[in-house]
């Protein structure tokens, strides 16, 4: 919770000496406490704004979603998405093991929601094929000709944009299909402990990247986004001479966020939602 907003609103330094040096006055960060959020309980909540939207829609003719699909649509892709699942999951599993197995040099690409604000509000692409694209040049152009590139698709994606065709298409236009994978499942833990570098845009991934040690870059405005945390170089660069985070800066970062801004709960289940008011309530009277 942050009084001017969050993500690319953020108000928050992006200098490494201000966390380093707050640090000493911070309590170190506790873990949180679950909340019982399940996918099945946001699920409800979306078909419950869906329905409402059909239902009063002539009554709000101007209403414009966020969504930039109907709810049919989007149900459908994940759907089919749902069915394939098994076969998606299994052919993670070979491609991390042949990872893994061969000591592959590979970076690792994880996509974002082309409707998220992140993506819209707070980056500098029209939508995640234009990512793609950077990318994969960038890759073909100056990684090491011995290194692969894993892209892994978001995990709540409605399949209704063809990634991986498109990725797949390029890949093979640059000449490096034999060195790109696309995945739309896998164990991300497992895949960002062993890869050379991870790529985002502006993604929490990134901070997970971090806590593996991994050199990371953010191509979007992200609030970790800093000397020391991840690549300030190019792209072109990111490939061949990136290091890895300073992880006493990590922690200091880590530390500063959740004293400053972060709230145990979530927006869907009932105990998440009663956690969340009770710890909106405590901050806010603790600044008034």
């Amino acid at each position: 919770m942050e009084r001017h907003g969050v993500n690319g609103r953020s108000l928050l330094p992006r200098d490494p000496a201000y966390y380093l040096d707050a640090r000493r006055h911070i309590p170190p960060a506790v873990p949180g406490k679950p909340t019982g959020y399940n996918l099945y309980e946001r699920a409800c909540h979306d078909i419950r704004y869906r329905m409402a939207n059909a239902l009063y829609a002539h009554r709000f003719p101007h209403y414009k979603s966020h969504r930039p699909r109907n709810g049919l649509q989007e149900y459908a892709g994940l759907a089919y998405r749902a069915v394939q699942q098994h076969v998606r999951d299994r052919e993670a599993e070979n491609v991390t093991r042949d990872l893994l197995e061969r000591k592959r040099r590979y970076y690792l690409f994880p996509l974002q929601l082309n409707s998220d604000s992140q993506i819209v509000d707070h980056s500098p692409f029209g939508g995640i094929c234009d990512a793609i694209a950077i990318v994969l040049h960038s890759f073909a152009e100056n990684a090491p000709d011995d290194s692969w590139l894993v892209i892994k698709n978001h995990p709540l994606d409605t399949g209704l944009i063809g990634y991986r065709q498109f990725a797949t298409a390029l890949a093979t236009e640059l000449g490096i299909e034999k060195r790109m994978a696309f995945i739309d499942a896998g164990h991300l833990p497992t895949l960002l402990d062993r890869c050379r570098g991870v790529v985002v845009i502006n993604s929490t991934v990134g901070l997970s990247a971090v806590h593996h040690r991994r050199p990371l870059v953010a191509l979007g405005t992200a609030i970790y986004s800093m000397p020391g945390l991840t690549w300030q170089g190019s792209l072109a660069d990111f490939w061949t001479e990136a290091g890895s985070p300073d992880m006493n800066l990590y922690q200091a970062f880590l530390d500063y966020v959740m004293h400053h801004t972060q709230i145990n709960g979530d927006f869907y289940t009932r105990t998440g939602i009663e956690m969340s008011v009770a710890g909106a309530v405590s901050r806010l009277e603790a600044v008034s």
